[in-house]
């Protein structure tokens, strides 16, 4: 006896059911740019010239963004999570490794200097969704807000106002890992390893893109307010 038409697509449907959730997964990338504040630019792969940015443009891996002095850049992913830089900031986007699974979505970024703010968005704690890579450290934001500060030192300041972020060394030389909950900061110098986490400290000059940073958070993604 013959299979039914019916039976048969059945059986297929079922069969890519069992397959679809792990390509179904949309990547993270292109970015694309969501608010531009004063002077931005973007660098495509291949390009030699940084050109003005536009709303709507997309950033996507090899590519590079900065916000330049007096300006604020702000770039999303495609499920909603934010990088949002600070004026004199550049980052890249880097492609993920060739080892890294299918199911990985994680959206990797050097920082060239300057100061970046990365929101992810509630619940994604079980995963790494934004990967920063500054000097001596790379940092994995796993929810919340995670601010990232290069100094001219080649120190790097890591601060978490909500969420979780996970803390690593870079690069050669002695291997490290830390975990930074809310309202703590890690100091990791340009060499050695990073002292112990302290509750974050406050600097007058930074008040401004704290609490602006913040407002995006609670309004965007119902954060609630550091204490």
């Amino acid at each position: 006896m013959k299979p039914k038409p019916l039976l048969i697509s059945l059986v297929l449907a079922a069969l890519v059911g069992v397959t679809a959730p792990a390509l179904a997964q949309p990547k993270e990338t292109p970015l694309v740019a969501s608010t531009i504040n004063g002077p931005s630019e973007i660098l495509k792969k291949g390009s030699n010239t940084w050109v003005k940015a536009k709303l709507r443009d997309e950033v996507a891996e090899g590519d590079g963004a900065r916000a330049l002095a007096g300006g604020r850049f702000v770039l999303r992913t495609t499920s909603g999570h934010a990088i949002r830089m600070a004026q004199l900031t550049q980052i890249f986007l880097s492609e993920a490794p060739a080892a890294v699974s299918a199911s990985d979505r994680a959206v990797r970024v050097k920082q060239d200097g300057g100061w970046i703010w990365v929101a992810v968005l509630p619940l994604s704690v079980t995963r790494t969704a934004i990967e920063v890579e500054a000097g001596p450290v790379t940092v994995a934001a796993r929810s919340g807000g995670t601010g990232i500060r290069a100094s001219a030192d080649g120190s790097v300041l890591v601060r978490v106002f909500h969420g979780l972020a996970l803390a690593r060394s870079s690069g050669e030389g002695a291997k490290w890992e830390r975990t930074v909950k809310a309202g703590e900061e890690l100091l990791v110098p340009a060499t050695g390893t990073p002292g112990a986490n302290r509750p974050i400290t406050k600097e007058e000059s930074e008040a401004g893109w704290i609490r602006w940073n913040e407002g995006q958070d609670i309004a965007g993604y119902g954060m609630p307010e550091p204490k």
